[in-house]
């Protein structure tokens, strides 16, 4: 049991909701479908950690909540295992919606997070700094709030050579702020078709479909493409597997 009920919450949301909700609810509807899908299959997970020769199963780690167009997974505490398991399920989420053509956006943050299952009731400053973390940012991407930035660090997580907690000039409405950031593209490193540097047009070809052509997205939507690019790009050059 959590009595202090300090713990790790991710919020994530789809990009440009609204907008598809209005053009075509029907779209917007599978496109929801397709992140629950994504968000049941990591639920699924079983995750070992060779250092610390642990294993967890995902579901006793993190419980994911949908309304709308945001989930929110929240641990049942604050132990680096659960932040070590979030970071990884939230990780692979950010993928996983990508591969299903989903543009994404997640905030990390700890603190007081109230929840009562049975009456759907959900409710701290935690989801409130996550909130912020994850929508503030203008890319599609995973931010680390301060509340939780320094044991994220200290947890040295890599991906081959390449850490997975780095420092990033991140781009939000009020200009760029440093903050530490997932590092997710070298994570799957392997998985990108077109050998680095990609262009902007080959990252967004993806949501062409459902937000019309690059061109004639507004300036500002534009710009959240772009500053993803810059980030792949930038992380990728520097990996080493």
């Amino acid at each position: 049991m959590n009595d202090t009920h300090d713990r790790f919450v991710a919020h994530l949301d789809i990009l440009g909701m609204s907008a598809i909700v209005e053009k075509d609810a029907d779209e917007a509807w599978g496109m929801l479908s397709d992140l629950v899908a994504v968000r049941d299959k990591v639920g699924d997970y079983a995750l070992e950690f060779l250092d610390t020769k642990e294993m967890v199963r995902a579901a006793d780690v993190a419980t994911a909540v949908t309304f709308s167009d945001t989930i929110i997974l929240f641990s049942k505490g604050s132990t680096n295992t659960e932040l070590r398991a979030l970071l990884i399920l939230v990780t692979e989420l950010l993928h996983k919606a990508m591969c299903k053509c989903v543009p994404v956006r997640i905030g990390i943050a700890r603190g007081k997070f109230f929840v009562n299952v049975e009456k759907s009731m959900y409710a701290g400053p935690a989801l409130i700094d996550a909130y912020r973390a994850g929508e503030s940012a203008q890319w599609l991407g995973i931010s680390l709030a301060e509340s939780v930035r320094a044991q994220a660090l200290e947890l040295n997580l890599k991906s081959g050579q390449s850490k997975l907690i780095v420092d990033w000039e991140t781009p939000t409405k009020e200009g760029t702020e440093k903050r530490s950031v997932v590092n997710w593209p070298v994570v799957f490193a392997h998985d990108f078709k077109v050998k680095p540097p990609i262009t902007v047009g080959q990252f967004y070809q993806a949501f062409e479909r459902t937000f019309g052509s690059f061109e004639n997205l507004p300036t500002n939507v534009r710009a959240k493409y772009e500053n993803t690019v810059d980030f792949v790009n930038d992380r990728l050059a520097l990996h080493v597997d």
